[in-house]
Order: structure tokens, then C-alpha cells, then sequence
């Protein structure tokens, strides 16, 4: 999944309302990417950057008139599969009657089992083929699996888009989150769950969260010895998340962290 890389933030010691100590760091964004699974021209864009969108709304669409062939091709073809295994099923019934009676040879009865198990794995290609191709429709013309953002569309109408390559990039409110870093000599004062406070430049009231991720190993640590006097150096990746969506919160803003007292 693509995050967004910005040089962090050196911490530092600010005045807050709390007294406490202020963090400095970035939004970050989880982006859920939306691709086709087969390649195509893009046919239509339902969406722009900056648009919300709700869950199941429509994104865009490739040009489907292969696809539509090609399923049209495979429904015959199933059609016809299953009169073949129609025919051969019916025929295989009547030849388990006839055995015990001796009254049809025993190559003629293993010859319409053979021909009633061919056509009943024919008859299940057939219909796996429509299966297959109906969600390749339905993957050229996805729709938003999450409501969310959209972050950004990466084609234009009419251009071709590869099997597997992002049409459009949302942002989910739950996948926006706040990281932040701590020196090693203060992050016993964090721990999971803990409640903090996230305050930005123009963001007005301050956002309520709570820690949830802690790095196990410390982070852009310079190329010295660990000593007693290098140990002030080291920095721990810290997340939190909002309690809520707030759009103020935008991936890449900076941001101040203040850990929140009991």
C-alpha cells in the first residue's frame, strides 16, 4: 500500500494549554487503491479528486464490449454443455438399469459413463468460464468498496489502463491516522490506548485520539555507539488515532501531539 514519505519532524519541548510536552509529526493516510482486474480503455470517470463518495457508488468504467462478447460466447457454450450433459445423464440412468439385466454389454455401459462424467466436467468448465468473465464486468466497472475520499484518479477517458493498475485512490475516514516521535528516554509515558490530544496551524479545537502503535526498535538512529550519552538521540515511532474524522486532518499536515493526563 503507498504512504506518504515526509523527512520527520525533529521533536521538540513547546508550551501547551495542559503544560505537558508537545510532539511534533504528520497526518498519514492508508489509501485503498481501486483497479481492474483486466486491461481496457477507460470508457468513464464517475468521480473527481476531492469528492466524497459513499459506499457502492460508482468509480468508473472500462470500454466492456469484449467482455460482453466473450460472455455471450460462454453462456452459449454452457447452454450447449449442459444439453450435451442432459443427453448423457439421461443415457447413463438408463444404462444402470439395463446392466443388471444384462440386456446392454458392459463396454457400452462403460462408455456412456465415461460419456456422462466428460460431459458433467464439460458442463462445469462452462459455467466457470460465466462466473469468471461476469466479475471481470463487474471489475471494469467497480464500485467504492468503503466510503471515503477521493484522493486522486490516475487516467484519463479514453486512455488505457493495464490489468491491475489503480483508476482511483480513496481515503477512508478510519484509515487517517497521526505519527509522531518520542525520545527513548520518554516513551515509558506511552502506551497503548493512552489518550492524546492533536492540535494543528488553522485546525481551531484540538482533536482527540488515542495511541495506537508503538515501534519495538527506534528510528533514524545517527551512526554511533550506543553509550549513556547517545541514548538521547534515539526516537520511537508513535501512531495515534482520532477518535473521530476530522477533515482538518489532512495526510501530510503537520501536527503537534500532547499526551493527555488520566
Amino acid at each position: 500500500m503507498k504512504r506518504l514519505v515526509l523527512l520527520p519532524l525533529l521533536f521538540v519541548a513547546a508550551g501547551c494549554d495542559s503544560g505537558d510536552k508537545a510532539y511534533n509529526g504528520y497526518v498519514e493516510g492508508e489509501y485503498v487503491y481501486i483497479a481492474p482486474t483486466t486491461a481496457g480503455l477507460l470508457e468513464s470517470l464517475f468521480v473527481v479528486r476531492g469528492q466524497q463518495v459513499e459506499e457502492g457508488a460508482d468509480l468508473f468504467a472500462l470500454d466492456r464490449t469484449a467482455l460482453a462478447a466473450t460472455l455471450a460466447t460462454a453462456e452459449a457454450e454452457a447452454v450447449q454443455a449442459e444439453a450435451i450433459f442432459t443427453n448423457a445423464s439421461r443415457e447413463y440412468v438408463r444404462a444402470q438399469k439395463l446392466l443388471p439385466a444384462e440386456a446392454i454389454s458392459k463396454s457400452d455401459f462403460d462408455a456412456r459413463l465415461a460419456a456422462y462424467e466428460t460431459s458433467k466436467a464439460g458442463l462445469q468448465v462452462a459455467a466457470q468460464k460465466v462466473t469468471q468473465t461476469k466479475k471481470q464486468l463487474a471489475d471494469s466497472a467497480p464500485k467504492a468498496p468503503v466510503a471515503g475520499r477521493v484522493e486522486d484518479t490516475y487516467f484519463l477517458v479514453g486512455e488505457y489502463v493495464a490489468a491491475g493498475a489503480p483508476v482511483v485512490s480513496l481515503l477512508p475516514p478510519g484509515n487517517v491516522k497521526v505519527r509522531f516521535f518520542v525520545p527513548q528516554a520518554e516513551l515509558s509515558r506511552f502506551e497503548l490506548g493512552r489518550k492524546v490530544s492533536i492540535r494543528c496551524d488553522g485546525c481551531g479545537k484540538a482533536v482527540a485520539g488515542k495511541i495506537s502503535y508503538i515501534a519495538s526498535q527506534s528510528e533514524y538512529t545517527p551512526p554511533v555507539i550506543y553509550s549513556v550519552g547517545s541514548r538521547d538521540k534515539l526516537v520511537f515511532r508513535v501512531e495515534a488515532m482520532p477518535d473521530a474524522f476530522s477533515p482538518a486532518l489532512r495526510p501530510g499536515l503537520p501536527v503537534d501531539v500532547v499526551r493527555e493526563a488520566r
